[in-house]
């Protein structure tokens, strides 16, 4: 089939840009925002998506629907798509591009199946596309992954990984466990040292010995309370992953603890657009380290 017109639900911020390259590369791009929240309706508007009043009206034109959202609303979503597809009559290719297990992204696709639609099992690597230089990965996997093919080149790479639903899913959760795992294992580190009143000797041999790692620390642990609400469900969905790969699960389960947490800080009152880029390390730590204090005498 020919893709003209990506419905992408919803615009946050990766897909807000996804759409824009999309666009950029000669497609039209749709969404609807029913239930969004207003920081995405804004970045739905500045990347120029046409806002179709229902799921109805979506599913009756769009070409391809790509989800990318929070894991934890995926299969919800995936259910309430369905119902839209069969109240209009109308079954588009469905790509499920969110971190969810191999598990999960079945039970995704056994959603979409109920309305008769293709489905695509999908995995985003990478920033978005603007972010970054080079091109967003989308790993996809499942019997016909043409729809999402298309978009080959549109500000994103489409790298297929074969005809079982689950791999693409399965890339991003061991990819993600290695990124935002790291990140999370940092910031716990930071706070067993604060603990013990040893941050600063504790930074200065990480800086000596792991300069790498050091500005990693510094780069990424004062912004992770921004996005620490959304990566809960990603958490969990590794855990997932790697329990039904017979490993461990225990340290995701850890980090969900962590993400958690630093949901509850004052800096995830904050978004990507009004952060305050001038907080140091030390600083986002010292916030952290008192909404763990705080948890503990509740």
């Amino acid at each position: 089939m020919t893709v003209k017109k990506v419905a992408i639900l919803s615009p946050g911020d990766m897909g807000s840009n996804c759409g824009r390259a999309f666009a950029k590369a000669g497609f039209r791009i749709a969404t609807c925002l029913a239930g969004r929240s207003e920081r995405t309706r804004e970045l739905a508007e500045l990347a120029g998506f046409e806002v179709m009043p229902s799921l109805e009206a979506v599913v009756a034109e769009a070409d391809l629907i790509l989800s990318i959202l929070p894991p934890a609303m995926a299969l919800e979503q995936a259910a309430v798509v369905a119902d839209a597809m069969i109240a209009a009559g109308s079954t588009p290719p469905y790509a499920d591009c969110n971190a969810i297990s191999p598990k999960t992204a079945v039970a995704v696709g056994e959603e979409i199946a109920r309305a008769g639609a293709p489905y695509i099992d999908a995995g985003i690597i990478g920033r978005a596309p603007y972010k970054t230089k080079a091109a967003t990965r989308f790993y996809v996997s499942g019997p016909d992954t043409s729809a999402l093919e298309a978009l080959d080149g549109a500000g994103i790479s489409v790298r297929n990984l074969g005809t079982e639903v689950g791999r693409a899913s399965a890339i991003k959760m061991a990819y993600a466990a290695i990124t935002k795992g790291r990140w999370t294992l940092q910031a716990a580190a930071l706070l067993t040292a604060q603990r013990w009143n040893l941050t600063e000797p504790y930074l200065a041999e990480v800086e000596e010995s792991q300069p790498a790692t050091f500005a990693d620390m510094n780069r990424m642990v004062p912004r992770l309370p921004l996005d620490a609400g959304r990566w809960i469900g990603e958490m969990q969905e590794i855990a997932a992953t790697f329990e039904q790969a017979g490993v461990s699960p225990g340290f995701h389960q850890g980090a969900t603890e962590i993400m958690e947490l630093l949901a509850e800080t004052s800096i995830a009152e904050e978004t990507r657009e009004t952060v305050d880029e001038s907080r140091t390390l030390e600083e986002a730590l010292e916030i952290i380290g008192a909404t763990l204090r705080a948890k503990a005498t509740e």
